[in-house]
């Protein structure tokens, strides 16, 4: 599976670098926002708007971290797990001068650009406007194991080169639209395959196209993606 990354890089050292995210985020939730100018009339109860300007557009992630699922191995020797700031803490690094590394004597460093990426998404050049951290779940020697992280990014780009806020894919490596419906409570997989195929024996497309290691767990509001017959 394609794991969503943030890249970054600085006008200082270490001038750049990349977080992935341990679990790709469920949603991610863009804004921009216009300035538009009226002239105040008695004769029109809705004048004319005439464009007055652009917001600098932003986007918010929630991200989920759990140490037990991470790379590194337990320390069985002694008893202690991985510490979960080891990732939370890049995310906070994005909201310093030079991601942490810039000290006074570098006064013109600022905090980090950043581009989320996400297979063929590749959001806007941003800038990280707050990060928030909150530890879920804690080892019995109070070390943090489990965090969820929300940040939100703001549009900054350095040369003004482009106003796209997902730029859109090269026509030739777009892919055909899928089909979606939504799973009810008591439905399986080979009964949706029978509906929309005619035969309940392509559940297991069904199930390699949605991940589902078990025909018969579907949940309540499920979103299912319905591919072509091959």
């Amino acid at each position: 599976m394609e794991k969503a990354k943030l890249i970054w890089w600085t006008l200082v050292p270490p001038f750049g670098g990349s977080i992935d995210c341990q679990f790709n985020p469920s949603s991610i939730a863009i804004s921009k926002e216009n300035d538009w100018d009226s002239t105040q009339s008695t004769n029109f109860n809705a004048p004319f708007l005439r464009f007055a300007g652009g917001k600098n557009a932003t986007y918010s992630l929630d991200l989920f971290f759990d140490s037990y699922a991470g790379d590194k191995p337990h320390d069985s020797e002694n008893s202690t797990v991985i510490d979960v700031r080891e990732y939370t803490n890049k995310l906070l690094a994005l909201a310093l001068r030079g991601a942490g590394n810039a000290m006074f004597k570098v006064p013109y460093a600022s905090p980090p650009f950043v581009k989320f990426i996400w297979g063929k998404i590749v959001l806007f050049t941003a800038v990280v406007s707050s990060v928030n951290i909150k530890y879920t779940f804690f080892s019995p020697d109070g070390y943090p194991i489990r965090a969820k992280a929300s940040v939100d990014f703001i549009q900054n780009d350095l040369l003004g080169l482009s106003d796209d806020l997902i730029p859109a894919q090269n026509p030739t490596s777009r892919t055909d639209a899928r089909k979606t419906r939504i799973a009810h409570a008591g439905q399986r997989l080979d009964q949706i395959a029978y509906e929309e195929y005619g035969d309940a024996r392509h559940w297991r497309t069904l199930a390699e196209a949605n991940n589902v290691d078990d025909p018969f767990s579907l949940k309540d509001g499920q979103l299912l993606v319905i591919p072509a017959p091959e």
